[in-house]
């Protein structure tokens, strides 16, 4: 998404145009089409100052619930690892040591919440199944009824320190954090749909200026150097380097004053006589 001080900075240029440009109307305005001009550039700024409030929204106790959740899934999912990396090198799991090898608390600080919740979920997995803890309602009726599961669990518990309400935290933790992220998710979606609108009208504004108002804003040079000077001032670059190609695409500047349903009749073309042939 684009920094929303880039489109601030945008309006507020947009705003000083038009402010110029509300200054000198009596100057302009009996031109239609430099009216009908100025007109869209207004409607396109009080479009963008609508959407720069949608854009503004403030979503602080969303992205401070989420961060919240993510914080304790982070702590619950470290302490997790570090009791099984010491267990897989204890009972020399090497596959197992690899898998976990690269899992530090920075990591997961910088990971992305879908990459936490992947890696959340894989350590949720790896613990119940070496604390052969049941995974499925099923299996805890089964597991319950079998005296040899219980005696593996409770072996696990004794040799790396994890037993089910662990387990059941580290669940807990990870629904509470998919939770706490989908409306924020949310949020920043709509930021980026009015960001992309605001981003295309934009581009008409800059279209609208450079191909049009500046273009009329020259035919004042010499009528009104003042509203000359003060326009091309602020518009600076932009008009020195648009103003030409721009002024090369209009006909002539009389074609500026015309309405803009007026017809204007062309000469006809006279298709020029074939040479009189003598006769020998």
């Amino acid at each position: 998404m684009e920094n929303i001080g880039s489109f601030t900075l945008k309006m507020d240029r947009n705003a000083q145009v038009i402010s110029i440009l509300s200054s000198y109307a009596g100057v302009w305005n009996r031109i239609p089409k430099f009216l009908a001009a100025v007109g869209r550039l207004n409607s396109y700024q009080e479009k963008l100052i609508e959407l720069n409030a949608l854009l503004d929204k403030d979503i602080s106790a969303i992205e401070n619930t989420k961060q919240d959740q993510r914080k304790q899934l982070q702590d619950i999912t470290m302490t997790l690892v570090r009791i099984v990396q010491v267990f897989a090198r204890d009972k020399k799991k090497v596959k197992l040591q690899r898998k976990l090898y690269h899992l530090t608390h920075e990591y997961l600080e910088n990971c992305s919440d879908l990459e936490l919740i992947e890696i959340s979920k894989k350590i949720w997995q790896i613990a119940n199944k070496f604390g052969g803890y049941a995974l499925t309602f099923k299996s805890k009726i089964t597991a319950a009824l079998d005296p040899e599961h219980v005696k593996a669990t409770n072996k696990f518990e004794k040799e790396s320190g994890i037993n089910p309400e662990m387990i059941k935290n580290l669940e807990d933790a990870i629904l509470n954090f998919i939770k706490a992220t989908i409306p924020y998710n949310e949020e920043l979606a709509e930021k980026d749909k009015v960001a992309t609108k605001m981003k295309a009208i934009n581009k008409k504004t800059k279209k609208l200026l450079t191909n049009k108002i500046d273009g009329y804003v020259l035919m004042f040079e010499d009528e009104d150097p003042d509203f000359y000077k003060e326009y091309t001032e602020l518009r600076e670059d932009h008009y020195n380097k648009q103003v030409k190609g721009t002024t090369e695409q209009e006909t002539d500047f009389q074609d500026l004053l015309l309405e803009e349903n007026e017809i204007v009749e062309a000469r006809p073309k006279l298709k020029p006589k074939k040479p009189h042939k003598e006769n020998p």
